[in-house]
Formats: C-alpha cells, structure tokens, sequence
C-alpha cells in the first residue's frame, strides 16, 4: 500500500531520498535551496519504506511549480513516479492552485507528457549540466460521483 506523507519543508526522509538520488547517483551539488522551507514536501511510503519524494512550490495565488521528483531506484517503472504527480497535483487543487509548471529533465520527458504535461517554451536550459525543458499542465477539480 502507498502512502502519501507531506510536510512543509522536506523531511528527513524526503532528504534522504533527494540526497540519494539527486547528489550522489546524478551528482546534483545544490540540490537544496532557497524555495525549500516553504515548499509543500511529499514521500511516498510503501510499506513504511520511504519510496518516493517531491515539492510543490507555490509561484502566485494560481500557479505552482513541482519539483524534486524522485524515485528510489528499486521502484522506478512500477507508476511510484505517477503518483507522485498526483499527490502533488491533488495537494495543488487543495489550497487553491490550477496551474503547475515544473522543470523536466529532457529524458524524462515521456514520463510528463504521459500525465499530461506540455512543453511550455520548447528551450532547453541546463540545471546542474543536465539538459531540462519548462512544460506546465492545468489542473482541474474532479467532479465527486453521487452517492
């Protein structure tokens, strides 16, 4: 069973899991920064084992931008990474949030477009000598079904 856990900030598990596999399998140096603290954090657990992690920042009233999606490598192509993105989509429509962007590295573009993402501008930037795109997606409520 998955279980979504969030707090403001990471957790220690969430660092754990960002410093596993951001800093030393992708040798990512500033993986933390300024947006941190006041980020929504998520882990996702499986079976009480921190699995899976990400944050949503919020930009403005409307806009979000997800992040630090990560997967631990035992459970990457098994969907962990999906719902990440939907914790962090439902944890957005939550407090008020319909639009998301987040910065995609470009071998994992499949992955985003598959959840409905689309590529924003089309430039590719580079964040930590890793080639990324801006893609964004607009959330909308699920209509509940009548009991």
């Amino acid at each position: 069973m998955v279980r979504p856990v969030f707090t403001i900030g990471p957790s220690p598990d969430a660092k754990a899991l960002r410093t596993a596999i951001f800093m030393e399998e992708q040798h990512v140096v500033h993986e933390y920064d300024e947006l941190d603290p006041g980020s929504w954090s998520l882990v996702l657990y499986f079976d009480r084992i921190p699995v899976a992690t990400g944050r949503l920042v919020r930009l403005d009233p409307q806009t979000g931008l997800i992040g630090r999606v990560a997967v631990r490598k035992e459970f990457r192509h098994k969907k962990i990474g999906s719902y990440v993105l939907a914790f962090l989509e439902r944890k957005a429509l939550e407090i008020g949030i319909t639009q998301i962007e987040l910065h995609a590295q470009t071998d994992k573009l499949p992955f985003y477009q598959k959840a409905g993402y689309h590529i924003l501008t089309g430039e590719i930037f580079y964040d930590e000598n890793m080639p990324h795109v801006a893609m964004g997606k607009t959330l909308k409520q699920r209509k509940r079904k009548a009991k």
